[in-house]
């Protein structure tokens, strides 16, 4: 039986990517380019299409980063999903974008940390599960830089676009090292929905998809 053709996107960063495992295997598409994902996540999609030799009739169910992450982008993302899921009465699986931050990089145990900006992290810590793909431990969180509260046993990895900022802070025996310019992206999402797939979760409807913004949303005008 042939595996379910899943689309996915993740738009909670700088970066908006869009990926599908196609016939001849995964094809994604990445650009970082901040405050144009409403531009070019539609031209991606079609180019992603087209390069996987298929069309949206042929996709199962969407993947979607839904966030932490900044609300313009996280807004993008999911109302894009809803309305192509909407179009074609497809599942949609809802995956953190945290967690597709951990799931993208080859460490066991990593610490999770994007720019919440008002000076504020999104912060989560993943351990590598049996599967091979990372498990929370503990919340995902926003909070200020110095209350991350950091585990002190394990070795960890720290990935996200908040570790160039403020990892002077974050200088402990346990964190190796941290890796710079990774952001989410659609190819873990796309890994992380599929895997749940797998075991039996059949996502969502296209009106239960929502953002995962943790910090309260303020409506434009509000936002400071």
């Amino acid at each position: 039986m042939s595996m379910p053709v899943f689309l996915a996107m993740d738009t909670a960063t700088e970066a908006c990517s869009v990926a599908i495992n196609g016939p001849d295997g995964l094809i994604e598409e990445c650009q970082v380019l901040a405050n144009a994902h409403s531009q070019i996540l539609l031209p991606m999609i079609t180019r992603i299409l087209q390069r996987a030799g298929l069309q949206l009739i042929d996709v199962d169910a969407i993947a979607c980063g839904i966030g932490p992450g900044g609300f313009t982008g996280v807004r993008i993302g999911v109302s894009t999903a809803q309305a192509l899921a909407m179009a074609r009465g497809l599942p949609v699986y809802p995956v953190s974008s945290l967690q597709a931050l951990a799931a993208g990089i080859a460490q066991p145990r990593v610490l999770t940390a994007l720019d919440a900006r008002k000076g504020e992290v999104y912060a989560a810590v993943y351990v590598q599960g049996a599967d091979g793909l990372p498990v929370l431990q503990g919340a995902e969180r926003v909070c200020p830089p110095g209350a991350t509260a950091w585990p002190t046993e394990g070795f960890y990895w720290g990935v996200g676009t908040a570790w160039p900022l403020y990892h002077a802070g974050w200088q402990q025996e346990n964190i190796l090292g941290w890796t710079e310019d990774h952001y989410p992206q659609a190819a873990a999402v796309l890994r992380l929905a599929s895997a749940r797939q797998l075991r039996g979760d059949t996502g969502c409807t296209a009106a239960q998809l929502e953002p995962h913004y943790i910090r309260p949303f303020l409506p434009v005008g509000q936002q400071k």
